[in-house]
């Protein structure tokens, strides 16, 4: 993830991850997120303001399939961890007392979405192939960000 700050204050965050043709949810992407919100707290005083983004085509395609994939039951609970953990991330982020918006240039996809629904603000590009959505409902997994309750309260529900 690259951060840029201009001279206003205004990080912008870039998600590239250089092993992967799209964005999604591995090590590599939880550990550049973690290290992305510790240091916007962390440097609070000087950032007025948050664009997360992508140099990618596509957003942010959501979990990793192929560590998904890998779960047993044995290592379910660290998983949940995991996720637990990726979640109160995206709450740090949403209380970070900085307006945070989702330059979404590409689709978002289940922990993309997620990620995208963490922020105050998304601008979507308007483009016939850009999708946002939570696929995982279709293999019976329940999208486990946050991402229903905060889109049920940007509802109005």
């Amino acid at each position: 993830m690259y951060w840029e700050r201009d001279e206003d204050g205004i990080v912008t965050l870039t998600m590239d991850d250089p092993d992967q043709t799209v964005n999604t949810m591995n090590d590599t992407w939880s550990r550049a997120y973690e290290a992305a919100v510790e240091r916007l707290e962390a440097e609070r005083e000087t950032v007025t303001g948050v664009v997360l983004t992508s140099a990618k085509r596509t957003f942010f395609a959501g979990g990793d399939l192929r560590v998904m994939r890998e779960v047993t039951s044995d290592t379910a609970p660290e998983a949940a961890r995991h996720i637990d953990h990726l979640k109160a991330l995206m709450r740090r982020l949403e209380l970070l007392g900085r307006p945070v918006v989702a330059a979404v240039n590409g689709s978002a996809l289940g922990g993309g979405l997620e990620v995208a629904l963490a922020t105050h603000h998304r601008v979507v590009l308007d483009r016939p192939d850009v999708r946002l959505g939570v696929p995982e409902i279709t293999l019976g997994l329940l999208p486990g960000g946050g991402g229903v309750s905060r889109l049920v309260r940007m509802l109005g529900l």
